[in-house]
């Protein structure tokens, strides 16, 4: 009898998980990736029609696929971008940002290093930097953000800063030398304009030219 209720314990227990992975799987929805590797597809091909329909393929299945609309609107933010149409690119990474609900897959830090991308092409380096920023908070581990922003702080002379950057980014496995030979050529520069000024010859006095008056 003994063996009979842990067996049946056992099945009880089963059941359980089932439904309640059932459940997860209703809340949860579907991971569906199809749609985006074939909006992306469509992307390198700039058949941007098609990757906008693939893309918005999870909005129009919400019941479904709600947990991947941050994936979606992380799409249409790089089809927007690809365009050329940059405020729109901004406005899905925002978007992307607001919905970035896949439990695993997250594109958050990945949306702020495309705005600040954006940015660095307007020149708006302020507005980068605080972009770039965000990126490390939320995935202190992301490379790619801290070069970027080591490429920001070069461009409004925060030399230290982007060479701080530069060096963490190299740490993450960035292969980038661009922040290191840029700030190599300054100090090159520098150097030759104070050996420069050293050579130039010092300045001397006039001699007077007044005859003394005679007495």
């Amino acid at each position: 009898m003994l063996l009979v209720s842990k067996r049946m314990i056992l099945v009880a227990l089963v059941i359980t998980l089932m439904l309640h992975a059932g459940a997860i799987f209703a809340e949860e929805g579907v991971d569906n990736w199809y749609h985006y590797e074939q909006g992306m597809r469509m992307l390198q091909v700039k058949n941007y029609q098609q990757a906008e329909k693939e893309f918005r393929y999870y909005q129009n299945h919400p019941e479904y696929h709600r947990h991947m609309f941050g994936v979606s609107h992380f799409g249409l933010g790089l089809m927007q971008q690809s365009m050329g149409r940059n405020d729109l690119a901004i406005e899905e990474f925002k978007l992307a940002i607001e919905n970035d609900l896949h439990p695993v897959q997250k594109v958050s830090d990945s949306s702020y290093i495309n705005i600040g991308a954006i940015y660095l092409k307007r020149k708006a380096y302020q507005d980068a930097i605080t972009t770039y920023s965000k990126a490390i908070e939320i995935n202190p581990k992301n490379g790619v953000a801290h070069y970027y922003l080591g490429v920001a702080y070069l461009r409004t002379g925060e030399y230290e800063k982007a060479e701080k950057e530069g060096a963490e980014a190299k740490k993450l496995g960035v292969p980038f030398t661009g922040i290191d030979d840029e700030l190599a050529e300054r100090k090159k520069s520098s150097s030759k304009d104070a050996d420069a000024a050293d050579d130039q010859p010092k300045a001397k006095g006039k001699k007077s030219t007044k005859k003394k008056a005679a007495h």
